[in-house]
């Protein structure tokens, strides 16, 4: 992402809602919700709204994104945040499928809209799709919150494993038998001093050319 968009790729490893949601708060910008990706930065809240496209948010499992995360900013940002706010989020499919994980958002996205604790004086937002996407409309009228669905085939780990394997040990396959994670434990040994996240980094870049990434590029900066 930051060798497509350069400079315009915000990232956060904090996990504070309050922060995401202040970030939010202000001009249009695509927003991507991450459940692989990690990375450090930081800058002034009114900088960001400036002069970043993107934004990637890391909480440790799509779990906490569709439970809590996607509630948390719809309720602040729809009908109270005139721009547009389109959400790619990007999920490990972990064999799931894309149409159990869409429908997995569609239906958090239903409930959210039918709360009465939420929405009141029965201005109830309405949900449609359109070219794939979900789009929440507000009867108040304002901006839109458009949320669109990529998927990391498998799990991001998994990639990283294969193609350090493909890489660095092409005929120890046998590394997998016991799975991606243990497999990425043993390589981070072996090739980074157990350092994982100095593993995955370096992997990732050999990953780009990959037709997964290209598609979930290609989706970004269209």
């Amino acid at each position: 992402m930051k060798e497509h968009l350069r400079d315009h790729v915000y990232t956060t490893t904090d996990k504070k809602m309050n922060k995401l949601q202040m970030l939010l708060g202000g001009s249009c910008f695509d927003f991507v919700t991450s459940a692989s990706l990690q990375v450090t930065g930081s800058s002034a809240a009114e900088t960001i709204k400036r002069q970043y496209a993107l934004i990637i948010f890391g909480d440790n499992g799509r779990r906490t994104i569709i439970k809590k995360v996607f509630g948390r900013v719809v309720i602040d940002t729809l009908g109270k945040v005139g721009d547009d706010i389109h959400t790619t989020v990007i999920f490990d499919d972990d064999g799931e499928g894309y149409g159990k994980l869409k429908k997995n958002i569609s239906d958090k996205l239903k409930s959210i809209l039918k709360d009465t604790s939420k929405f009141t004086n029965n201005l109830f937002p309405t949900l449609e799709e359109n070219n794939g996407s979900l789009i929440l409309n507000h009867p108040k009228g304002g901006g839109v919150f458009e949320v669109r669905l990529l998927t990391v085939p498998g799990s991001l780990e998994e990639q990283v494993v294969r193609k350090c394997i493909e890489v660095k040990c092409p005929n120890n396959s046998k590394i997998l038998e016991n799975g991606s994670h243990h497999a990425l434990d043993s390589l981070a040994m072996n090739y980074c001093d157990g350092d994982k996240e100095k593993l995955i980094r370096a992997t990732s870049a050999l990953l780009k050319d990959e037709v997964w990434v290209t598609d979930i590029v290609d989706q970004i900066t269209s």
